[in-house]
Parts: structure tokens; sequence; C-alpha cells
């Protein structure tokens, strides 16, 4: 790994802390969890344990059947979304 993904790595791991909101805007997310994978794939390789691993993190979905798009997160459901950043922040740093 460069130091150049290295750092852009450890980038990423830093915009976790701004994907905590408390009403999460899953656009932000999508574009993170697409920039991690497409940055991961480069570095590692496509089939990489790194590049597996993080895709078999336990995200939240977004997609909440009979609740509108816009309706705010349930305690339940925030402290899943968060599980899933911390699993992901977790891995990643054993990247590093």
């Amino acid at each position: 790994m460069t130091a150049e993904d290295r750092s852009k790595l450890q980038s990423m791991v830093g915009e976790i802390e701004g994907l905590k909101s408390r009403q999460p805007d899953e656009s932000k997310f999508k574009d993170w969890k697409e920039k991690v994978e497409k940055k991961l794939e480069e570095t590692f390789g496509k089939g990489s344990e790194q590049l597996l691993r993080f895709q078999r993190s336990r995200f939240f979905n977004f997609s909440r059947a009979g609740k509108p798009k816009d309706a705010p997160l349930s305690e339940t459901e925030r402290r899943e979304y968060l599980q899933g950043l911390d699993e992901a922040k977790r891995n990643m740093q054993r990247y590093l």
C-alpha cells in the first residue's frame, strides 16, 4: 500500500464521524460507501479480503418497509446504523 493510499483510507475513516448525525443522509452514506469500496478495490484488488470484509459489514438498510423515505429513524434503527459504521471503521483501521 502506498503512502497516498494509506492517507486516502485514513481520510475515509475520518469521514465516518461526519456520517453519524441524528438523522443520517442516505445519499451521503451511499456516496461514502461507494468511494471506500472503489478505493479498497484499487488498493488491494477486486477479490481481496479487505474489500470482501468491508462489503460484508452489516450496514443499515435505508429501504425500511412501510415507512416513508423521510421518516426519522427510531432509536433501534439509529443504533443499527451506528453499529454498521463502527464495524466498517474497525475493519478499515485494520488495513492501515
